[in-house]
């Protein structure tokens, strides 16, 4: 019954966001222009999202001094467990990357709170880092950031054809889940040691569950991850609430994304090896970066890399608020 229940509230959201989307093609066809944002661009700011029914913070960075205030790129960067959203825009680099190539950062809190301390992602059906499945009345994450964005581009501070989303472990789990159900909605998405496509298969827990992950178009991934971590290993095992890693999850990626072919280059001096899947649907590239010596930290990302990804793809959806 919770497998179910699960599968049901995953459809709900990609319901929910097909409605989105219609609502803002509504908007704009209603208004030429939107609103001009009314963010300061003067670093970090929060902002009250309520469109679930509880009312929300969300830290936010905006690029000081854009060349113009015009809708800009959207990176969404999430946590990982344990942690919260203020910790990880400090940790991650991405201020540094927001002021250089005028984009907003928006680093949201999970809503599951850890009995050890800091703060999870609600993901259906998924044990937390504690062992346990989150509770029927925990927050509906995935309708939080779904809000967050829509929000933002209505506000005209958002191009909706440009939001990225990323995030560390428990994090990247989540992006991993927003890629599933909100692929028409994310230009590409950046795990950091925490690629998932989907729930481990019930069988085979080594492999994942394909029905848990069926975007409604193919979605670019980036992922980084570090050839000696033990907590995610990149070929499956470690913590349990993980069971398949890094190969298995951009293998399944690779599959929705139509790709046909591998290639895989030599560690580069940084001890980085590149994986890269080929002749996939356009603009739906599936691409990996795994550092050798690299454990389960934020440290094996490369933001450079990350930004080339992300600026190289955007969605069709592209109304200028």
């Amino acid at each position: 019954m919770k497998r179910r229940n699960a599968s049901a509230q995953l459809a709900g959201y990609i319901v929910r966001s097909a409605i989105a989307i219609v609502a803002l093609a509504g908007a704009s066809a209603a208004s030429a222009a939107l609103p001009r944002c009314e963010l300061t661009p003067s670093g970090r700011q929060i902002i009250e999202i309520g469109a679930t029914g509880v009312t929300r913070p969300v830290l936010l960075y905006v690029p000081h001094a854009p060349r113009s205030w015009k809708a800009l790129p959207l990176i969404l960067n999430l946590h990982g467990s344990g942690s919260n959203g203020a910790q990880q825009l400090d940790r991650s680099g991405l201020m540094e990357l927001a002021d250089r190539h005028h984009a907003i950062v928006a680093s949201p809190d999970g809503g599951l709170t850890l009995p050890s301390g800091g703060l999870a992602w609600n993901i259906p059906g998924m044990p937390t880092t504690a062992g346990t499945l989150p509770p029927a009345d925990a927050p509906d994450d995935v309708a939080h950031i779904l809000a967050l964005i829509d929000t933002l581009i209505a506000k005209g501070c958002t191009d909706p054809g440009r939001v990225y989303a990323t995030g560390l472990s428990g994090g990247g789990r989540m992006v991993s889940l927003l890629g599933c159900v909100l692929s028409d909605r994310l230009a590409a998405i950046a795990p950091v040691v925490g690629l998932r496509a989907g729930a481990p298969d019930r069988s085979t827990p080594a492999k994942p569950d394909l029905m848990s992950c069926r975007p409604t178009t193919p979605v670019p991934v980036i992922a980084f991850s570090g050839g000696a971590d033990t907590t995610n290993p990149i070929d499956g095992g470690g913590a349990k609430y993980w069971q398949y890693g890094l190969l298995a999850a951009e293998r399944r990626w690779a599959d929705i994304d139509g790709c046909q072919g591998f290639a895989e280059t030599e560690p580069s001096r940084s001890g980085r090896t590149k994986r890269r899947y080929l002749g996939c649907r356009p603009g739906a590239d599936v691409v990996s970066y795994v550092t050798k010596n690299g454990t389960h930290k934020w440290d094996v990302a490369d933001t450079r890399l990350m930004w080339r990804f992300m600026s190289a793809h955007s969605r069709h959806l592209k109304a200028r608020w």
